[in-house]
């Protein structure tokens, strides 16, 4: 990209500019709990973040955004179809377990009295181009699909703290930059007490289920501390054993946990069938389902959570079953190309695109959770090794993005450590954007909005990029300056 201005301030950095990127961090609570390497410690940690924001094109930004109302819509809408979502998933329930036992609720859950929706969402696109090198690169191309996250959608209270951030330094070094400074975290709360609202309990908690060993502490407690302090809701955090131990359900199908009534339980933990260790966290499942409670997601929602509806949703005809014509064609322009691996003639044609193009596609896990995918000749040798499996049904093979190459810093922060700013280096993003989404028991849409963007970026020359795992680090959007 040609952006001399952009450059200078990349290079005019130094280890002070790291200081003041860790303290400010410090002081807004944007950490994660990191171990210090001695048994049992934990400290907080300032997130990682990119020295400058990533600048996308205006345009594609507010094109990929609109396209979030119809999408959410489609979602819901598609979840309530049990002949539809049987007929997607029921292939696959030979070989990936997690869809066996998610479709199994939702088969006993599919009768029941209606129950109020809350879904907190976040869908991941990234901004794809013919050539990410090219001057042009950041204005040439579309936003286009990775997946949508209907569970456990993390970074909600600190990933606006990275563009507040950098909101100051372009306020400093660069002041024509303009960012979307949309407050992600107030929206997606109101959904949440609107959803409180419609259950009609002013008394009853939001609990929050969470890992053993989480690390998200402080994300999560902006959450709480919004819930309280706006709408005088009460929040409740447990890891899913105790709830399971601790929770009951009365007569009139209410959970109480506590002494207190639960009104709705969001889950940031249990997306895979690894979290499930025994029979008892199934049953522990279908019973928060079958309870009056608003559970985030739904098993409806967890259902499409499965990469292989993005797949359904590319074949003609099927959006355009829950949308109109107008709405159809917008959410199909940020639809990657991808292929389901079943068995037979089809699946083979599309196991043969990857042979014939490694370069071109990544072969992922049908299922939540990022980092377990494959490419290029690892992508090769497991379909080599899948070819004539049923196991092969468990994955897709989605069309490889081409992101712009944006030159950046990052600062790196490490537990009790002085922060490292590296060397100026090619980076790609990933945009989220946070919705809300919220219907009444008669499945009337209440809410449904775009809560606000989630940048997160890495190496161009790595794959895969999660935060989690310390490759991807946070940013934010800016939009591109206009020629």
């Amino acid at each position: 990209m040609d952006d001399p201005e952009r450059m200078k301030v990349l290079q005019d950095a130094d280890q002070s500019t790291a200081e003041q990127y860790r303290r400010f961090l410090s002081n807004k609570g944007a950490c994660f709990l990191s171990k210090t390497g001695k048994e049992g410690e934990v400290v907080p940690t300032p997130i990682n973040v990119t020295l400058l924001p990533t600048p996308v094109s205006r345009s594609a930004y507010e094109h990929v955004k609109a396209v979030q109302d119809p999408l959410n819509r489609l979602i819901d809408s598609v979840s309530r179809d049990v002949d539809y979502v049987t007929e997607c998933v029921l292939p696959t329930t030979s070989v990936d377990y997690l869809a066996k036992r998610l479709l199994d609720i939702y088969h006993q859950c599919k009768d029941d009295e209606g129950k109020i929706t809350l879904g907190m969402y976040r869908h991941d696109y990234m901004f794809h181009t013919q050539d990410p090198r090219a001057p042009e690169a950041i204005t040439k191309g579309q936003f286009k699909m990775v997946e949508v996250n209907l569970m456990s959608a993390a970074l909600l209270g600190t990933g606006n703290l990275a563009m507040q951030l950098h909101s100051n330094v372009l306020g400093h070094k660069m002041p024509d930059r303009v960012q979307p400074f949309e407050r992600t975290l107030p929206p997606m709360v109101k959904g949440a007490y609107e959803a409180h609202k419609l259950y009609n309990r002013p008394d009853s908690v939001f609990l929050f289920l969470v890992a053993p060993d989480d690390f998200n502490w402080f994300d999560q407690q902006k959450i709480i501390d919004e819930l309280w302090e706006v709408y005088g809701i009460r929040s409740l955090k447990m890891t899913y054993e105790e709830f399971m131990r601790e929770g009951k359900v009365d007569e009139d199908r209410r959970y109480w946990v506590r002494g207190s009534e639960v009104a709705i339980i969001y889950f940031r933990t249990h997306w895979n069938e690894s979290h499930y260790t025994t029979e008892e966290h199934w049953e522990a499942r279908l019973k928060m389902e079958k309870s009056r409670a608003i559970v985030v997601p739904n098993i409806r929602h967890q259902v499409l959570n499965l990469k292989l509806f993005q797949q359904a949703f590319l074949k003609p005809g099927i959006v355009e079953r829950y949308l109109n014509a107008e709405d159809s064609s917008k959410v199909r322009t940020v639809f990657a190309q991808l292929h389901q691996l079943s068995l037979g003639p089809e699946g083979d044609r599309a196991a043969q695109l990857a042979f014939d193009s490694p370069q071109g596609w990544v072969l992922k896990p049908s299922r939540e959770g990022g980092g377990n995918n494959f490419w290029d000749d690892e992508m090769l040798e497991k379909l080599r090794e899948l070819k004539g499996s049923e196991k092969r049904e468990a994955y897709v093979l989605m069309e490889k993005l081409r992101p712009p190459h944006i030159p950046n810093r990052v600062v790196r922060n490490r537990p009790n450590s002085s922060p490292e700013l590296t060397e100026i280096f090619d980076t790609t993003g990933e945009l989220g954007l946070h919705c809300v989404f919220v219907a009444d028991s008669q499945g009337k849409v209440v809410m449904n909005e775009v809560a606000g963007p989630l940048m997160r970026t890495k190496p161009a020359s790595c794959n895969e990029g999660g935060v989690a795992i310390g490759i991807g680090v946070m940013d934010s959007v800016v939009f591109d300056k206009e020629k």
